[in-house]
């Protein structure tokens, strides 16, 4: 026990002292850049920072506090093992699962392994949490999508150019929406001085979601060859309207077979316990009874 504390707490001191050094870097750095006459540049992320991004986690400390909360969670679950493992309540379940025929030793070696697939859990939750947030993000953004293009395209015939547009959806939608953020950030960058096409570019691999990309590059090359953008955008907004009920009618077909796996666990046991269980208990009765009788 006090061996896996001071594993923890050394783990923790080697995180802290990773971040402080981090910390002081980019302070220094930020510092050079801010003091010179020349712009910083504009370095995307790689690797683990760029999966945080792509979760919209994009801090410059992301990184650091990924693998702190990865360490914490992997210091929680080895002591939870260590207390939980042995524990007489365990003992005591472990046993009582023994006198279950046939599948008794199987759900014995499961309790026995109980704490570990907790530990298991509580290890990975930083993770789940980072997919959990990509996968939340995606799909609001391709939710708002759709309606994003219809306005951007009625607001286009209307005579507005594509920014006008883009300043006026920003300004009426909610700011925690992913894809509103990402076009205020877009704003930014070309008041920045950026070109449209890159900072439009810069936005798709931000999101790195299919559609935004797609309509990314159909606008591109609308602007290329000088094409209006509202014939552009409203096809795409149907398309996208038309694969999302594509998207919802194959998730309905599907979920019957999906519910055969929960009935058969949940429902087949006891209706074999039901109509079997007297039958079997009345033979096993009568088995003791000869067996008895011919002793």
């Amino acid at each position: 026990m006090i061996f896996w504390i001071g594993i923890s707490l050394m783990a923790f001191a080697a995180v802290g002292a990773v971040a402080f050094s981090l910390e002081r870097r980019s302070r220094s750095r930020s510092r050079l850049w801010d003091e010179g006459d020349v712009a910083a540049p504009s370095s995307e992320p790689r690797g683990l920072g760029r999966w945080l991004s792509l979760a919209g986690y994009r801090r410059r400390d992301a990184v650091i506090w990924f693998v702190g909360a990865c360490l914490g969670c992997l210091s929680l679950a080895s002591l939870c093992a260590l207390v939980f493992t042995g524990h007489p309540f365990l003992e005591m379940a472990a046993f009582n699962m023994l006198a279950i025929p046939v599948v008794g030793s199987t759900l014995a070696r499961l309790v026995h392994a109980t704490p570990w697939l907790l530990a298991l859990i509580i290890t990975s939750l930083p993770i789940l949490q980072v997919r959990a947030q990509r996968a939340r993000l995606i799909e609001e953004t391709e939710r708002d999508l759709p309606l994003v293009l219809e306005l951007l395209a009625t607001l286009a015939e209307g005579g507005l150019s594509f920014d006008a547009a883009i300043d006026r959806i920003v300004q009426h939608q909610a700011e925690e929406r992913p894809l509103v953020a990402e076009f205020e950030q877009y704003q930014a960058e070309t008041r920045a001085g950026g070109g449209r096409i890159d900072c439009l570019h810069r936005l798709a691999n931000r999101l790195d979601v299919t559609p935004v990309t797609r309509t990314i590059t159909a606008i591109a090359q609308a602007e290329e060859i000088g094409s209006s953008i509202a014939e552009v955008l409203r096809p795409l907004a149907d398309e996208l309207r038309h694969r999302r009920r594509e998207r919802a009618l194959a998730t309905a077909e599907a979920l019957p077979e999906k519910l055969v796996f929960p009935l058969v666990v949940g429902f087949l046991p006891g209706l074999l316990v039901w109509t079997l269980g007297p039958t079997l208990h009345q033979l096993i009765n009568t088995v003791d009874s000869i067996m008895r009788g011919g002793r």
